[in-house]
């Protein structure tokens, strides 16, 4: 059943195959000095990552102009290269003293009064978002505080656990239908709460798909890691959902955000490839604004990558666009698993495999107000273009039973846009569902 707590490893990771399977906590209950401890992370790790392109490039110059200098002025470039040496590595290590005393320092206080727990707030969260969407898989590994951990989240933020010994008084009436609601790159579930209509509270999708006879499960994860990854733990913590549910599932939908909507055919695939229980009770799942031929913005960055390689001054660049986390590098194809990408790679016509019996749903967003319009054709949602959203590509294609290309959209309102939310609620509840669905 389900009640708030932290996030345990699924049962079932290792027969998914999961690399870097979703760890427990190290502590019996998450803190605000770990909280803490994660913004010293960050803003040590953030000094790191800026300092070190910025020497590389000013070593690289100054290389160059004392190599013209010849053999007369290299003690002068030995003494010259030891003093910015200096400076920059004092720059490092001031970086992390300040994300130690951070870290220390919480810990100090927290033993005489309570420390604010920084990403329970909004802001917070969406600062621990985009740090995870940027650098995400690199925490998994060095197990950081930071690093955010799969869950399904409530209406303050706070993980729900999966436990069929656990009280269940966390999920309000649960029903027999739900919907999982996936969001995108360095994303938070608070996406799905909101409109863009001006001066609306809580009326977003989940509002809604909830006076349809949905239980919605809002979902949070480090979005820096592989889609593969996420997709695998996914499945995994669904298949939890199947042994704790209260009332009999009739019915899972899922529904993901731009790279959300990858992560949950990743999911399904992942399911299936384990025969677990879950994928038979999916009928419908929902892409908004989901590059699944890829986004253009991500191959721009690889290409942008490669170029900056050839010139010793240019190449610190090239690093630091190739330490974005692999997350955002998925989006170069939109493949979901290893497979896929090898296939992009090498076939001359691709289409993306669909399990039988479940419905692919797609919705797009162009800037312009006309949907064929040349402009919006090549902008599309000013992230994804809309063949990239709809599946619809020459050299590759992902099947969909139905698409809808929206005008006069932009990527990042899609979520919330008061028609994406009549048209998923269409999909979804084409019919009106009784009552009695609701648990008593």
């Amino acid at each position: 059943m389900l009640d708030r707590a932290n996030d345990r490893l699924p049962s079932c990771s290792t027969l998914l195959g999961i690399k870097t399977p979703i760890r427990p906590p190290t502590r019996p209950e998450h803190t605000a000095a770990d909280d803490w401890s994660g913004l010293g992370h960050l803003v040590s790790l953030t000094v790191q990552r800026l300092t070190d392109p910025v020497e590389g490039m000013h070593r690289a110059i100054s290389d160059r102009w004392f190599r013209l200098g010849g053999n007369q002025i290299q003690p002068v470039a030995w003494v010259y290269q030891t003093v910015t040496a200096g400076i920059y590595g004092s720059v490092r290590g001031a970086g992390s003293a300040l994300g130690s005393a951070l870290s220390v320092g919480a810990a100090v206080v927290q033993r005489t009064r309570p420390v604010p727990l920084l990403w329970r707030s909004g802001p917070g969260s969406r600062v621990q978002a985009v740090a995870n969407g940027v650098w995400g898989d690199r925490f998994v590994g060095m197990e950081s505080p930071l690093s955010i951990e799969m869950a399904f989240r409530g209406r303050h933020g706070d993980p729900i656990v999966l436990d069929p010994a656990a009280d269940h008084s966390s999920v309000e009436r649960p029903k027999r239908r739900l919907a999982v609601l996936i969001h995108g790159l360095a994303e938070t579930e608070a996406i799905w709460r909101i409109s863009t209509l001006p001066d609306t509270e809580d009326s977003g999708l989940a509002a809604a798909l909830t006076e349809d006879g949905f239980t919605p499960l809002l979902l949070r994860y480090n979005s820096g890691r592989s889609v593969s990854e996420n997709g695998q733990a996914l499945a995994a913590l669904l298949d939890q959902v199947m042994a704790s549910w209260p009332v009999p599932i009739e019915e899972i939908a899922l529904v993901g955000n731009s790279m959300g909507g990858l992560v949950a055919r990743s999911a399904m695939q992942a399911g299936q490839v384990a025969r677990l229980g879950w994928p038979a009770a999916v009928q419908r799942l929902v892409a908004v604004g989901s590059p699944h031929l890829g986004s253009p913005l991500e191959k721009l960055a690889a290409g942008a990558s490669r170029a900056l390689r050839f010139a010793p001054e240019t190449r610190p660049l090239s690093h630091f666009l190739e330490s974005r986390s692999q997350g955002i590098k998925d989006l170069r194809s939109g493949a979901i698993n290893d497979d896929e990408v090898r296939a992009a790679r090498s076939v001359e016509h691709f289409v993306s495999s669909q399990p039988a019996g479940v419905e692919h749903l797609f919705i797009a967003g162009v800037v312009t107000a006309d949907v064929d319009h040349p402009v919006g054709m090549m902008l599309g949602d000013l992230i994804v273009r809309a063949k990239s959203a709809t599946g619809r590509g020459r050299s590759r294609s992902v099947e969909a039973k139905e698409a809808v290309v929206l005008g006069g959209r932009r990527h990042f309102d899609l979520a919330g846009d008061p028609d994406v939310i009549s048209q998923v609620r269409k999909w979804l509840s084409p019919d009106p569902h009784p009552a009695d669905a609701e648990a008593t």
